[in-house]
């Protein structure tokens, strides 16, 4: 299968490296224009501490257009400009899987949808960490689940992909219902990255007790929010799933609080932001999740400087 990762993040390298070890696989990055010093190998950390080299394929227009499968792992807000750069150049039967945080309507993007291309959203629990420019760290096994958000595909076309990202980085589900662990996901984005990286803590300490009133009003404007767009969420659940989230990645640094560190933009405006939008939209206070984005973007402005 001809593949094309778009984006050389964390999760961009891990895809590629995962995805160039099956030998049917003809696998090419796609990188920023800002990156101008291209390596020829990339280094692989996995879990156990062990190092592998990965020669690196940069993609051209011609690998795009010629992509049975492209995968958009951006940050939220850079994800609209690059698929009107690069949309026009796919070709009708690629699909198209989309990774990132927070929550966007693609169907709103100023460059219209191909009819009938099957776009797909993908939610990741790994835990991927950069060390360098093309260097990361597997820091914690996890797991992924796909689903159609816009455009069709065939039952035998969803069985491969999902046979081959599953031999690739396992396990991969297909959701029927993606809608809903999209909002759940966004549930959890909501109180780990900005908690983590206004704390300055790992993952874990977000588990603690002193959190959990806390965690149960940002958890609760969520919901409110979810089910004007027809999202039921249960408030128990969500604060047991956050809860076993941070205990699982106890030892990771969230990517908000490495955005700030790095002093990189964050995604706050797709998470808490996007929770504050929508209740102003449908007339709904959101106290909590204002708060957070807004003191998000105070500390990120406040790094930059």
């Amino acid at each position: 299968m001809n593949i094309v990762i778009i984006g050389q993040g964390a999760i961009g390298l891990l895809w590629y490296f995962k995805l160039s070890q099956q030998a049917h696989n003809n696998v090419s990055l796609r990188c920023s224009a800002k990156v101008t010093n291209l390596p020829e190998r990339m280094t692989f950390t996995d879990s156990s501490q062990q190092s592998h080299q990965q020669i690196i394929a940069f993609a051209s227009d011609e690998h795009l257009q010629q992509a049975d499968l492209i995968i958009y792992c951006l940050k939220a807000y850079a994800l609209e400009q690059a698929h009107l750069q690069y949309h026009p150049l796919f070709n009708q039967n690629a699909t198209i899987i989309f990774s990132h945080n927070g929550l966007i309507d693609i169907k709103s993007f100023a460059l219209p949808l191909k009819k009938n291309q099957a776009n797909i959203a993908m939610l990741m629990t790994h835990g991927s960490l950069k060390t360098d420019h093309f260097n990361i760290m597997h820091t914690g096994e996890g797991h992924s689940d796909i689903g159609l958000i816009a455009g069709d595909i065939s039952a035998n076309k969803r069985s491969t992909l999902v046979k081959m990202l599953n031999e690739a980085l396992p396990s991969v589900t297909w959701q029927q219902h993606i809608k809903e662990k999209q909002w759940i996901k966004l549930a959890i984005n909501c109180v780990i990255n900005p908690l983590t990286a206004i704390h300055n803590c790992d993952n874990g300490v977000i588990a603690n007790v002193k959190f959990q009133q806390e965690i149960q009003a940002i958890l609760q404007e969520v919901v409110m929010i979810a089910r004007k767009h027809e999202v039921s969420l249960s408030l128990h659940d969500l604060t047991q799933t956050v809860c076993k989230v941070a205990q699982n990645t106890a030892l990771n640094c969230s990517s908000m609080r490495s955005d700030i560190h790095a002093k990189r933009k964050t995604e706050i405006d797709h998470i808490n932001g996007f929770v504050h939008q929508q209740g102003a939209i449908h007339n709904i206070p959101t106290p909590h999740n204002t708060a957070l984005w807004q003191q998000i973007k105070k500390l990120a402005s406040k790094n930059r400087c």
